[in-house]
């Protein structure tokens, strides 16, 4: 019986192609199981979340335009936060992924935001339904 040959890469004969490629898979798993556990936690963390707290005055200006908008539409941001606080992250998470800032800070300068937030606002169903209750 004779042994199995092994074909060596006539340009690579230690192999450190083959382990550096392999070394290389190894790190792009480990990169995505992190990002996994780091997502898990996120969501963890968000879970045990405790009630939002009151708007501090650094609030994000996204926020604040919130804020500024649920005034102008006769809606307390505080009472809203406080008596439905999974409702208030929800406008905010919403705010702060608007896509329409610069028309929204224009809108809330002009003082014509709450006759025209329906146009560009991706709150308008919620704030409308907070609006009518």
């Amino acid at each position: 019986m004779s042994a199995p040959t092994v074909k060596t890469d006539p340009f690579d004969p230690f192999g450190i192609a083959a382990a550096m490629h392999a070394w290389g898979c190894l790190l792009t798993a480990a990169r995505e199981i992190r990002d996994v556990d780091r997502e898990m936690m996120d969501t963890l963390l968000e879970s045990r979340a405790p009630p939002a707290a009151p708007m501090s005055p650094d609030a994000p200006a996204r926020v604040r335009s919130l804020t500024a908008l649920m005034r102008g539409l006769q809606l307390d941001p505080e009472a809203i936060r406080q008596h439905g606080p999974e409702a208030m992250r929800e406008l905010e998470a919403a705010c702060l992924t608007c896509a329409e800032r610069s028309r929204c800070t224009r809108e809330l300068r002009a003082g014509t935001a709450a006759r025209t937030y329906s146009e560009f606002c991706p709150n308008a169903a919620r704030l409308d339904a907070l609006h009518a209750a």
